[in-house]
């Protein structure tokens, strides 16, 4: 290995370095800079249906309403309000309890016999 391509190969790690600082330093500055949307907690999506290609009945809260609405690729509709007590709030088909995946398949096995 001569010298000169030693000398390029230290260049080139070098420019790969700048460009690394470069691209972090730019992207903490957009998370700061408030281009992309943050999440926020007075507005919620709190569960969205499929009902056509492109076409969607969601369930959002605003601040401690909650408010049905349709979605689809150009507009938004507001369909209803709704109260608290109305919406079954707890994820559906999620378990709290843990679950080891050597019973998960046993139940599985069993179901298949």
């Amino acid at each position: 290995m001569t010298w000169s391509s030693f000398g390029q190969l230290l260049v080139l790690v070098f420019i790969f370095i700048i460009v690394l600082a470069v691209t972090y330093y730019f992207t903490k500055w957009v998370a700061k800079s408030g281009m992309v949307q943050s999440q926020s907690a007075n507005i919620k999506v709190v569960e969205t249906f499929k009902i056509a290609a492109g076409k969607y009945i969601q369930i959002i809260q605003l601040g401690n309403k909650y408010y049905a609405i349709g979605v689809t690729k150009d507009t938004i509709t507001f369909l209803t309000s709704l109260e608290g007590d109305q919406l079954d709030l707890e994820p559906s088909g999620v378990s709290r309890q843990k679950v080891s995946f050597r019973d998960l398949l046993e139940r599985m096995y069993q179901n298949k016999k």
